[in-house]
């Protein structure tokens, strides 16, 4: 009866184990990283690829935002609040902006999709919050994806919105 249930055992650690290999859209096997810390992590997407080796993020395009937080102040309920926030391409292949989105309907940003941005070159993303039902303090943030490194940007509009009496 112990066998059994020792073979039970072994049987069922065995079976957990996870000996699939990572692979790759073209059918290549990935190995994971091992980092210094000692844990492991899954290799860094760029462009929806995989890459073997370590990225040479210095080649790849960069957002570099002016100022990537707004304070509007105070407002009163019902006001637009408006602003532009300006980005320079500072890496060294053309940028491409592939969204930018807010968390709620209330913030919509508007950028160009449709044209790369050189190397060297500015744009802007202009964002609009409509304040109505939004009273006391706000901070909206804005999500920038793009073929940068880092592909992620977080832009702020924040301040404060007097109830409307």
């Amino acid at each position: 009866m112990k066998y059994l249930i020792f073979f039970s055992i072994l049987l069922f650690w065995t079976g957990c184990q996870n000996s699939t290999p990572i692979k790759s859209k073209d059918n290549r096997v990935v190995k994971p990283v091992k980092k210094a810390n000692g844990d492991y992590s899954e290799i860094i997407r760029i462009e929806d690829s995989i890459l073997d080796e370590h990225a040479d993020t210095n080649a790849m395009a960069k957002m570099t935002f002016e100022n990537p937080i707004f304070d509007f102040g105070i407002v009163n309920e019902g006001d637009i609040v408006k602003h532009t926030f300006h980005y320079k391409n500072t890496g060294r292949k053309p940028l491409m902006l592939k969204v930018a989105h807010s968390t709620c309907g209330c913030t919509v940003p508007h950028y160009n999709a449709e044209t790369p941005l050189p190397p060297g070159e500015r744009d802007s993303i202009v964002v609009t919050f409509n304040t109505t039902n939004k009273p006391n303090r706000q901070s909206k943030p804005i999500t920038v994806v793009a073929n940068s490194y880092p592909n992620k940007v977080k832009l702020y509009l924040r301040g404060y919105v007097n109830e409307k009496k």
